[in-house]
């Protein structure tokens, strides 16, 4: 075939594809956005005697958090305590596993993750999270998520909506062997949509590490949000390359009435 036909073709096509695309996603957007129906659940319940609650429950775990760091940074292998525990520089650094018996090593371990979360295509999120293992048993969580959401507004006009998760928990370590860390996590989660939202939440997260390089984590969380429950679920399988760890899996978000965000994750997480 003619070159000069084929590319005539092909430009042709890209320009019909663009020109039926807005009107094929205005068809797919009618009503209301995914965030938007999510969060209806927290906007719409009882009214409460106190309009300040929510912050003023963030600003009380924000304070208990801030308050008492000086005294956790101390834990972190700065005394002749806890100079040396159980965890290598990074899991698979030494042996089998993460968590051994040995003064070889640290009695803390810190990582931070990197994700993108695909819920359709038209919604996304992008996840930092952060974390610490220390001595006693102990664990330090943070993790943000922010939602992005393509809409287009009465009058076909594009716009984006948003919504702003995150949350900090403490976790203890009730079981811990070489190949395992399961955790039993409480702490606040709160939420931002045109308004925020907080409440407690609870969590067990279990990190599995049977066999170099593969490394497996699943996290189930509940929340009081509010006026309603909050749920995650997030299952990953990674692979690690020294202190890099390349991974893939699910997130879910799940409210009281059912309703669902939930996609394919993928990221990094750096140990150190």
């Amino acid at each position: 075939m003619n070159p000069k036909i084929l590319g005539t073709f092909a430009l042709g096509c890209l320009a019909l594809t663009l020109a039926l695309q807005p009107a094929i996603t205005l068809g797919q957007e009618k009503g209301k956005g995914d965030l938007e129906d999510f969060t209806d659940d927290y906007d719409d319940g009882e009214e409460s005697d106190c309009d300040n609650c929510d912050d003023d429950a963030e600003h009380f775990f924000l304070y208990l958090f801030l308050d008492n760091i000086a005294d956790v940074a101390r834990l972190w292998g700065h005394t002749d305590g806890t100079r040396f525990g159980v965890f290598p520089s990074f899991p698979y650094a030494k042996g089998d596993g993460f968590a051994a018996g040995s003064n070889d090593y640290r009695s803390y371990f810190f990582n931070t993750e990197f994700s993108y979360n695909y819920v359709n295509d038209n919604l996304r999120s992008y996840l930092f999270k952060w974390e610490t293992q220390f001595a006693h048993r102990s664990k330090l969580s943070f993790d943000l998520a922010t939602y992005e959401e393509n809409l287009f507004d009465a009058d076909g006009g594009p716009r984006t909506d948003h919504l702003t998760l995150y949350g900090f928990r403490y976790g203890y370590a009730v079981f811990r062997s070489p190949q395992m860390i399961l955790n039993l996590e409480g702490g606040f989660r709160g939420f931002h949509r045109r308004r925020s939202h907080g409440g407690p939440e609870a969590a067990l997260d279990l990190q599995l590490f049977p066999r170099k390089p593969l490394i497996i984590e699943t996290e189930i969380a509940a929340a009081y949000v509010s006026n309603g429950p909050l749920y995650t679920v997030e299952s990953s399988a990674g692979i690690a390359v020294g202190r890099l760890e390349v991974l893939g899996g699910l997130r879910i978000l799940k409210n009281k009435s059912a309703d669902l965000l939930d996609g394919f994750r993928f990221g990094l997480r750096v140990w150190y």
